[in-house]
This record gives structure tokens, sequence and C-alpha cells, in this order.
């Protein structure tokens, strides 16, 4: 059956507002957040492939230490613009809904993965504290925390957390420091 709306062949309804996101429509299809996203995204990995630049030429190596993260940021800065024009139309027509209809979007999207963006900012997070707590608490409290997020909270998932938690960040400064001899940072402690 053919929808009652649409009077043209294929189908799509004739007016905008009948096109508009619907209460019950998932956010993460919203082109226009997608967009947005893509845009951010881009930026970040321009601002790291510019900060790649910085990085030392090699004595032992021809193409030196800022070539890998320099072609993989260029392929994911490529692969953002290609994102981004699929989905600007799309995302030019969502800009008429109003801005009532792109803030019950945005929410919706922020309630649907509010564990991922959770998650996020436990990243940003570590990051920050990395330099004044040193990697191995820094990374213990990131490893603690997320896990704790998200399994259950009992007495037996807190211990094993825990024990977890060390050996990932205990292990991760040892792999570092005597497999690749990358030395990260200290805190006052480790």
């Amino acid at each position: 059956m053919s929808d009652p709306r649409s009077d043209n062949a294929s189908g799509r309804p004739d007016r905008p507002e009948d096109d508009a996101p619907q209460s019950g429509a998932i956010a993460g299809d919203s082109a226009l957040l997608q967009f947005a996203l893509n845009l951010v995204m881009l930026a970040g990995f321009g601002y790291l492939f510019w900060e790649a630049m910085a990085l030392p030429e090699s004595r032992w190596e021809p193409l030196g230490a800022g070539t890998f993260p320099r072609v993989l940021l260029g392929v994911l800065m490529f692969l953002n613009v290609v994102m981004l024009i699929q989905s600007a139309r799309q995302a030019r027509a969502e800009l008429g809904y109003g801005p009532r209809a792109l803030f019950d979007v945005a929410w919706r999207t922020m309630l649907e993965f509010r564990m991922v963006f959770t998650v996020l900012g436990a990243f940003g997070l570590f990051l920050i504290l990395i330099r004044p707590l040193g990697f191995v608490i820094a990374a213990f409290l990131f490893a603690f925390g997320v896990q704790m997020l998200l399994g259950p909270r009992t007495w037996r998932n807190l211990v094993i957390s825990a024990i977890i938690a060390a050996v990932v960040s205990v292990g991760l400064q040892v792999f570092f420091a005597q497999a690749l001899y990358v030395f990260l940072p200290r805190g006052p402690f480790f």
C-alpha cells in the first residue's frame, strides 16, 4: 500500500513537514548530527595531523616517526570529507525542521548514546589526569571506572575490576618501557 500523503511516483512526501523526524525515529539517523560529528572529527584529525608534522625525523628509518600517524590521519580526514559530502544534502534539509525538532533529535541522541558519551568523557578525564597523576594511576582509574560503569556493581565485580585495572595499567607501563623503550608519563608515585 502506498502512503496517502505522497502524490508522486517516488513515494516520498511532497511536503517537508511530512518528512520531519518523528518522535519514535532513531536519533542516530539524523544527517545533521552525523554531519556535525564528522565536522568535529575532521577538525580533531586535522589538529592531530598538524601535531604529527612536528614529530622528529629518525636517523635509522627513512620515513620517520611521523609518517605512519600522518598517513593514518590523512586517510581518516579523507573519509570524514566523503561522509560530510554524503550527508550534506540531507543535513541541510533537516535545518528546515526548526530549532525545536533539532533540539529533540539532539536530546534523544544524548539519551540513546549516554553510555558512549560517558565513556568518552571518562577517556577525556583520563587524558587530563595523565600528566599530574602519571600513566599508571590514571589508567587504573580509567579502567576501573569504566568497568564499574559497564558491569554489575557487586563486591565480586569490584574486586575483579580492581585486579584487571591494576594488571592492565601496570602491564602497559612495563610493556611500553621494556619492550618498546617508550616511557609513559610518571606521576608522583609511579
